[in-house]
């Protein structure tokens, strides 16, 4: 075991702790503004639609990613992107090669 982390480049060695960390820090700030987005976005109390067919569908439903909320989901979907992302970034490239 001692003998495989022998022939790990130093450069490894330095920078890995530090992706380590800033992958952290962006996925919990990410994670705080992806918090901040949820708590924005207007719940839609009064939107029963028709009860026997199901059908919501009316001028605002098809044409609200214009509207402040239709940008608040669009940015809610980035952000969980980016999230999904990082956390990528880091199992991948940072714990795995720290494991063997």
């Amino acid at each position: 075991m001692n003998s495989l982390l022998a022939t790990v480049p130093g450069w490894i060695s330095t920078s890995f702790p530090v992706l380590e960390r800033i992958c952290l820090v962006i996925m919990a700030l990410l994670a705080i503004v992806l918090i901040v987005l949820v708590f924005m976005q207007i719940t839609g109390g009064g939107q029963s639609g028709n009860v026997i067919t199901g059908n919501q569908e009316s001028y605002y439903s098809l044409n609200k990613s214009g509207s402040r909320e239709g940008r608040i989901t669009r940015l809610i979907y980035i952000f969980v992107g980016l999230i999904a992302l990082f956390s990528i970034i880091y199992f991948v490239l940072v714990k795995i090669p720290t494991m063997f």
